[in-house]
């Protein structure tokens, strides 16, 4: 039977609705009746955030000055929100550290990855990762320290013909494929990759937040991830960086800055690394970034991981249960995976003008993504997202599927 409105109003009045309509009332609303879809390119905003920035600016920056670095505990900010996201990562609470963009911290675990591994000198990356991924990785092979193997689709056939020449440092994967939203079986290879000498690193950026991560339970070496995709930090918030607590103390950082030295206040003059996690500080916390980022690590130290991965799935399964019997028809193709487990935070959809029709929707209370040559990213958040609205949503796509609105001049432009 074809799911319909009042089947979606039943399910946003299940037993876990009370705790998800409290979560949601945490989070500022957008402009009256737009359905936002776009929590695979920045999350919504908890409403806590602009106080905490204004404090920042204000009692902080105005007020105190110099002195926010001990009564305001700035400098303690990249390890109070690693605690905070370690429970939805699945990681230890003092494995994780907030600073630094994703690609910094891919470069940085790269070549970190590099001289743990040493003689091995090979990066094994997917061909179609993420561009900025690649690049990381280019730069370092482009320098001489290291030489790229692309494999065209991170599966396990690939992966081995890769791995058997022996001479593999680390395996770079994306957890989920940032277009058609495939997600990775991260234990299966993460072993594989152990098992041929390597280590294996994994990008959380569309997977932390949306749906299970196990960092510690898939033993896998290293990670990073965005931090304003569903961990809600804010435009351009920190990434986040991980480290198994085998390799934490086992090598120098790829990159020695005062706050990840030992006595960061002692100015030596020469480095020596922090124990842990600190040592994978660099440099001054970006302190008013941290600020907004605090108003959802406050969220997150609450969250059960099991009630978001199922919230998560039962929000996908339906919206993409609703696309394929309303809009199947209609030239559009769900091409992110049928099953939950390999599946990441957002649905795909496969259609050949999919940026114009992306920008139709946006024009019409609908905020989605498009990713080149054809991937229409509708990014759910579990924690915000209703039922209810996924419905609301399907009728705008169809409708304008059904007039062709995609060729309007209007939407013909690019867009981010």
């Amino acid at each position: 039977m074809p799911l319909t409105a009042a089947d979606c109003a039943r399910l946003d009045a299940g037993p876990d609705a009370p705790a998800f309509a409290a979560l949601r009332e945490r989070f500022a609303p957008g402009t009256p009746g737009t359905v936002y879809l776009d929590a695979n390119s920045i999350g919504p905003m908890p409403l806590a955030a602009p106080a905490r920035v204004q404090a920042a600016l204000d009692a902080g920056w105005r007020v105190a000055r110099r002195r926010s670095w001990n009564e305001f505990d700035w400098l303690d900010q990249p390890r109070a929100l690693g605690q905070a996201l370690a429970g939805v990562l699945g990681a230890g609470p003092d494995d994780v550290r907030v600073g630094e963009s994703t690609t910094v911290n891919q470069y940085r675990l790269l070549r970190l990855a590099l001289t743990l591994k040493a003689p091995r000198r090979v990066i094994v990356a997917e061909r179609d990762v993420f561009s900025s991924n690649r690049y990381a990785a280019q730069g370092i092979a482009h320098a001489g320290l290291a030489e790229l193997r692309l494999v065209p689709q991170a599966d396990a056939a690939a992966l081995a013909q890769a791995l058997a020449p022996g001479d593999v440092a680390v395996v770079a994967l994306s957890h989920v494929d940032y277009r058609h939203s495939l997600r990775l079986d991260m234990a299966a290879l993460t072993a594989q990759a152990q098992a041929a000498g390597a280590l294996a690193l994994w990008d959380l950026s569309h997977s932390a937040g949306a749906v299970a991560v196990d960092l510690r339970g898939s033993a896998a070496d290293l990670a990073l991830g965005c931090g304003y995709k569903y961990l809600c930090g804010g435009p351009g918030a920190p990434s986040f960086v991980y480290a198994h607590p085998r390799w934490q103390d086992a090598a120098w950082p790829a990159i020695c800055g005062w706050m990840g030295h030992a006595d960061t206040f002692a100015f030596e003059h020469d480095y020596r690394p922090a124990a842990g996690m600190d040592g994978f500080l660099v440099g001054t916390p970006a302190v008013l970034a941290n600020a907004a980022f605090s108003a959802a690590a406050d969220l997150w130290r609450g969250i059960d991981p099991a009630l978001l991965d199922a919230r998560h799935r039962s929000l996908t399964d339906t919206l993409d249960t609703l696309v394929a019997q309303q809009c199947g028809a209609l030239g559009v193709e769900v091409s992110s995976p049928r099953e939950h487990a390999r599946r990441g935070g957002h649905v795909a959809l496969r259609f050949a003008h999919a940026g114009a029709l992306a920008q139709a929707l946006v024009a019409h209370g609908v905020v989605v993504s498009a990713r080149k040559p054809d991937a229409l990213r509708l990014g759910v958040h579990p924690l915000t997202t209703t039922h209810a609205e996924l419905w609301q949503a399907v009728q705008v796509l169809r409708s304008l599927l059904e007039a062709g609105a995609w060729r309007d001049p209007r939407y013909q432009g690019s867009s981010v």
